[in-house]
Formats: C-alpha cells, sequence, structure tokens
C-alpha cells in the first residue's frame, strides 16, 4: 500500500529550479559576451576589405607609377558581408602617391562602422576602424 521512498527516483522541483536558475545566470552572463564578439568579428571583416581594395589600388599603382585615379580600380563592389547592411564601398587617391579606400557598414542593431586604409603603392597600408553606436538605448 504505501511506496518505499528508498525506491524512488529522480529530481524533486526545488532541484529542478536551482538547475533552471543557473543556467538562466549562464545564459545572461554570455549572451552579450557573445553578441559583443560577433559585432568585433563584423567590424574586422570591414577592415579585411578596406585593405584588400587598397592592396588592389596599389597593384594597380606598381603596374602604372603614373596612373590616375580614373585609371585605378574603382573598388565599387563591397565584398560578400552578409552579416552587414549598407555596406558602401569608396576609393579615392588622386595619383599613385596617396591611395585610399572605406568601407562603411551597419550591424544589424544599427551600429555603424568604417575601415579607412591609406598607404602609397611603395610603402605599408595602414587602416583604421572606427564605431559609431546606434542611438538606440
Amino acid at each position: 500500500m504505501f511506496m518505499n521512498v528508498k525506491n524512488q527516483k529522480g529530481f524533486t522541483l526545488v532541484e529542478l529550479m536551482i538547475v533552471i536558475a543557473i543556467i538562466g545566470v549562464l545564459a545572461a552572463i554570455a549572451l552579450p559576451q557573445y553578441n559583443a564578439y560577433r559585432q568585433k568579428a563584423q567590424a574586422s571583416k570591414l577592415v579585411d576589405g578596406a585593405r584588400a581594395c587598397a592592396q588592389e589600388l596599389a597593384a594597380a599603382c606598381q603596374q602604372d607609377t603614373s596612373a590616375s585615379a580614373a585609371n585605378l580600380p574603382s573598388c565599387n563592389t563591397a565584398p560578400a558581408l552578409p552579416y552587414l547592411t549598407g555596406v558602401t564601398f569608396t576609393t579615392a587617391g588622386g595619383t599613385c602617391t596617396a591611395i585610399n579606400s572605406t568601407l562603411r557598414g551597419n550591424t544589424q542593431d544599427g551600429t555603424s562602422y568604417t575601415a579607412s586604409c591609406t598607404g602609397a603603392y611603395n610603402t605599408t597600408i595602414t587602416c583604421t576602424l572606427t564605431r559609431t553606436p546606434s542611438s538606440s538605448p
């Protein structure tokens, strides 16, 4: 008639609630870190795209040092950046003495990034990244 307490198996409701609370705390800590990591990866991809464009310009200048901006590659086709929206690519650099490429994009949360690379055909290409936070809270 009576159940033997020693043979019962399973978890109590309190134990299950404690496990769920621990998982919730871990998720609350891990998700912001994951989102920050994702944003850094997206921004890094912008820098890679701007650097690739600047290197393309430098290679064109290497072949013809008297080339003008009109003869240089335009880099208008931005590389595939699936996590960014509104990506635009601009280049400038009157002659081959100055090479500039800029890539701008917005992440899904509205933060905008700008990657700018400068250099010359016979020097190191330097890239910088600037971040403009979204205006939403």
